[in-house]
């Protein structure tokens, strides 16, 4: 009996110090200064430390407002919650719903009223609480992540939807989800955009929408192990691709995600790629110097994982031979006869003494697609074009803003910009899938490019100015 009596007492002592550990169940005498959250619908019954909304950070130059403040948390449909403000110490005014803002599946937006009836969600799910206080405006957006990036099915076009959110009833939101991935970049996003956009005074603040590193910069997810990550952090990386079972976990109690992933079956490993390819050839303006000696002649990846595609602007004088390899003429050494096709719809090539030769003098786009053990190759004369507000828009491959080709100095020149904005160019190739993915700018006087990188920093221009590209150099000037 004495042993039991001792046991009972160890367990009685072991629920005390958990629930300790839980602020919400802390009981709170005093209501200090700030904006909670509580209600049946809720797991704060009262205004705590623990249902209090705290300041959001924001997608722009100001990073928060404190006017703007929120809360991630579970929310059930067969309750209700209401809003409470303290202004001073213990001076709470709770407010409900004061009458529907907006309503879409992304987000619903209603204006707090004093006293009136308490809000409610119509399905049990976790949801971003924000409130403004400023306009007494209460914005609550449902979180259900997908995964997004290079490295997934739909690229950055698209999420690829997790399962919906479970919650234990205690602490922990949890989601689950496979999907087949490549090596690449990739984050975790709900709502299907970038940002979500709330009312603030006299404009919009934007929330983020995805979660990320935890730290400054990329890197990988852990493996089989939870860690944290956090929103608007940076992309993770993945060097291996396969079937991945990815979980994320947010903590009710220290207000922290983390996530894991694992590995179902064997990682596949990718094909290693040549870091740098080269044209060479009395065909071009390079000669046959010794590949990786002139950096003019450097071949430019493809942005947005497409490891294994290269391109290049450059003028070839028919007659002559070229062909393509990586430094010091490496196993990647590719004449006539080591491409194992050709573009059926670019240019002829023909052979000429092992190497490559052309019909027509002119400037050419030639794209190198090493993927699926293949060498494929493309000459199609170039097609630049201009792209963004500049130009009059976003459409690709807008026939107003095609460049134009002058053989004679060997550049290829732009229409005038229609406005003044920043400038955007980029090379159209059919083995290219978007515009973004192989553009360039000029900087000073240097053609720099993107190549497999993010966006690149902002040139900006005046209405009526004309870009002047000589590709064969990397040269270039705006004016």
């Amino acid at each position: 009996m004495k042993h039991l009596y001792k046991y009972l007492l160890f367990l009685l002592l072991t629920f005390l110090a958990n629930c300790s550990d839980n602020e919400n169940w802390t009981i709170v005498e005093d209501i200090q200064q700030g904006v909670y959250i509580s209600g049946s619908a809720t797991v704060y019954s009262g205004e705590a430390p623990a249902s209090a909304l705290k300041a959001v950070p924001l997608d722009g130059d100001v990073k928060e407002l404190p006017e703007l403040v929120g809360i991630y948390t579970w929310l059930k449909a067969g309750g209700d919650f209401t809003i409470s403000i303290a202004t001073d110490l213990n001076q709470v005014v709770k407010y409900g719903n004061g009458g529907e803002v907006k309503k879409a599946d992304n987000i619903a937006v209603y204006t707090l009223s004093q006293d009136a009836t308490p809000l409610k969600v119509e399905k049990d799910d976790f949801y971003f609480v924000v409130v403004n206080t400023a306009l007494k405006e209460i914005n609550i957006l449902p979180v259900n992540y997908g995964v997004i990036g290079a490295a997934t099915p739909k690229g950055w076009d698209g999420e690829t939807a997790l399962s919906a959110p479970s919650f234990d009833d205690k602490l922990t939101i949890t989601w689950k989800g496979k999907l087949n991935m490549t090596p690449g970049g990739y984050k975790f996003r709900y709502s299907g955009g970038w940002g979500q956009e709330i009312n603030k005074e006299g404009g919009k603040a934007k929330l983020f929408t995805d979660l990320g590193n935890f730290g400054t910069s990329q890197a990988p997810l852990i493996e089989n192990a939870m860690s944290q990550v956090r929103p608007e952090g940076p992309d993770f990386t993945s060097e291996v691709g396969g079937e991945f079972e990815f979980t994320i976990q947010y903590d009710l109690r220290t207000r922290a995600y983390n996530a894991t992933f694992d590995i179902i079956g064997e990682a596949v490993v990718p094909p290693e790629y040549p870091e740098k390819m080269y044209l060479v050839g009395d065909a071009t303006s390079y000669g046959w110097d010794t590949p990786g000696t002139k950096a003019a002649a450097e071949m430019h990846k493809v942005a947005g994982g497409n490891e294994g595609l290269y391109w290049k602007i450059l003028s070839l004088e028919a007659g002559k031979g070229f062909k393509l390899s990586n430094a010091n003429w490496g196993n990647t050494n590719l004449g006539f006869g080591e491409i194992t096709s050709f573009d059926s719809n670019g240019i002829a090539v023909t052979e000429s003494g092992g190497n490559m030769s052309i019909a027509e003098t002119g400037i050419y786009t030639i794209v190198l697609d090493l993927r699926n053990n293949e060498k494929k190759l493309s000459v199609v004369p170039v097609k630049v074009f201009g792209m963004g507000d500049t130009y009059g828009g976003w459409d690709k491959d807008k026939a107003s803003n095609l460049f134009t080709v002058n053989l004679d100095t060997r550049t290829v020149v732009s229409p005038p910009t229609t406005t003044s904005g920043n400038l955007r160019m980029y090379v159209s190739h059919p083995w290219i899938p978007d515009w973004w993915q192989a553009e360039f700018n000029v900087y000073n006087t240097t053609i720099e490019y993107r190549n497999d990188g993010g966006d690149q920093a902002a040139v900006a221009v005046t209405a009526g100015q004309v870009a002047t590209l000589h590709f064969d150099d990397n040269t270039g000037s705006i004016k």
